[in-house]
């Protein structure tokens, strides 16, 4: 099992942008998910305790958050809120978050929703450039 956290670990370590697909389950990330960040999280490793509080050890890169959602809840939703937190722990503050939400309440609003999210694709295929 560490060996396969070591490789979760380094494939991290070794990539500039960090690509996270992330249905919403019960309100919450899924438990494979989860189960990732459990993988991932290594004092020592990802992150370190100092006198000043626990600092993150992935500096430096960037995370583009893809969030989809049956209903509408808002970017302030805790799902989202839990995803910024944990990857800051880690060191990644630079994240993005691409929402699409609404996606089963018709087809209308899927439509919406989709169209929304491929905008925002698109800006950031423009900011990387």
């Amino acid at each position: 099992m560490v060996a396969y956290s070591d490789s979760l670990i380094r494939e991290l370590q070794d990539a500039d942008v960090i690509v996270l697909g992330i249905p919403m389950y019960n309100f919450n990330i899924p438990s494979t998910l989860s189960s990732y960040f459990d993988h991932i999280a290594r004092a020592g490793i990802t992150f370190r305790y100092t006198a000043n509080g626990p600092e993150g050890l992935l500096q430096n890169k960037k995370a583009v958050v893809f969030i989809t959602r049956g209903g509408s809840y808002g970017s302030d939703h805790p799902q989202t809120a839990y995803v910024r937190q944990f990857l800051g722990f880690l060191g990644i503050e630079d994240v993005e978050f691409v929402h699409a939400e609404g996606l089963a309440i018709d087809e209308a609003s899927r439509a919406a929703a989709l169209e929304s999210a491929r905008e925002q694709i698109a800006r950031l295929g423009r900011q990387a450039d």
